[in-house]
């Protein structure tokens, strides 16, 4: 049976969805774990099963309906895809002209980016010096809820690198700051404009041995994929930012889920990174929009020094915005494309190494141990 990915339109029902594309009720139901199929929302992505001969399309068949902005390329990194094989299996004449709505058979080797959720769950890399406490206390979640979401898991046998499943508390909160009894400070850099200085940053970063924390919006990761490449090559984390940069708040629900699972999806096909970290777009949350990140498996993560490299100040006052006001556990906000953040963070990181800070990436400065 194949699946079409379906966006939920204004004055949608469950039953006319399924009527228009010859499926059933139960069906779709089942596909998506609804639990009251009077609830749907404009904007929400859903999966609809269809028999093949209702489209004509090989068995097993994902059939995604085009977005309004989406292009075959970011298609193709929505869902780790090559155009030549989009192109392949559908009868489009100019890959150029592709319209909202319109229906593209993906191949079995797409990755669907749009699968239900399972709420509230990390996928977490575990680091060098990692133990089940240490990352239960980073999370506030507690050790045996890591082991019963980790059947076989072995405590004393933690690797670097293993991948495990977190289980969040409900009721989030915002990080805005790490551990305050370790001399230590994470470096942050958000992306969502320009190209012009990274690898000059990654160079500084990769000088000073330092891993920093990328936080990446789908606009960026669609412009600028070998940038993103270059990041994770280099060994720094990297978080989730949404994907248009929209105003948080002023949304639906349904379209952050949008926001994040998209920009989710680029980093993940992109980078091989599975994110955990978010950073709202200028710096705007509600408690229900929290709640609704954690939901997706996202700690949401602020920041304790702003260095206002955004508002072009010069280099000098950027560092010493940021010298002036360490502390330990900062989180420092930058911007990968602020000139003055270029020009001043070797000279930052000189004047905060002589105060005695070490540097990690928000995932390490935030253990509590």
């Amino acid at each position: 049976m194949s699946q079409i990915i379906y966006t939920v339109q204004p004055g949608d029902t469950l039953y006319n969805i399924a009527r228009m594309y010859g499926s059933s009720l139960q069906a779709i139901i089942d596909a998506n774990n609804i639990t009251n199929p009077d609830l749907i929302y404009p904007g929400s992505v859903i999966l609809i099963p269809v028999e093949e001969e209702y489209l004509e399309t090989p068995p097993g068949s994902l059939i995604y309906t085009v977005q309004p902005g989406d292009t075959l390329y970011i298609i193709s990194l929505l869902f780790k895809v090559s155009i030549r094989r989009i192109l392949e299996l559908n009868n489009i004449p100019d890959p150029s002209l592709i319209f909202p709505g319109m229906k593209i058979i993906l191949p079995q080797e797409a990755l669907n980016p749009f699968e239900p959720l399972v709420q509230g769950i990390i996928r977490y890399t575990v680091l060098p010096g990692d133990t089940i406490y240490k990352i239960a206390a980073r999370f506030g979640t507690p050790t045996q809820s890591i082991l019963d979401s980790n059947p076989g898991l072995d405590p004393q046998r933690l690797v670097p690198g293993m991948v495990i499943t977190i289980t969040i508390p409900e009721n989030a909160v915002a990080i805005y700051r790490g551990n305050p009894n370790r001399r230590m400070v994470a470096l942050t850099f958000d992306a969502t404009y320009g190209d012009n200085q990274t690898y000059e940053l990654l160079e500084i970063l990769r000088n000073n041995n330092i891993k920093a924390t990328f936080f990446l919006s789908g606009i960026w990761l669609i412009n600028y994929p070998q940038l993103a490449r270059a990041i994770a090559a280099e060994g720094h984390e990297i978080g989730n930012h949404s994907y248009t940069h929209p105003h948080m708040p002023m949304i639906s629900m349904q379209e952050v889920i949008n926001q994040v699972t998209r920009t989710e999806a680029l980093i993940r096909n992109i980078t091989g990174q599975d994110p955990y970290l978010f950073r709202p777009p200028f710096g705007e949350y509600t408690q229900a929009l929290l709640n609704q990140l954690a939901s997706l498996g996202y700690v949401t993560i602020m920041w304790t020094i702003d260095s206002l490299d955004w508002k072009n100040p010069g280099a000098d006052a950027v560092v010493a915005r940021v010298v002036d006001n360490a502390e330990p556990g900062a989180i420092i906000l930058m911007h990968q494309s602020a000139p003055d953040t270029l020009q001043g963070l070797q000279s930052m990181i000189d004047q905060l190494r002589d105060q005695g800070y070490e540097f990690g990436t928000v995932t390490q400065v935030i253990s509590p141990l």
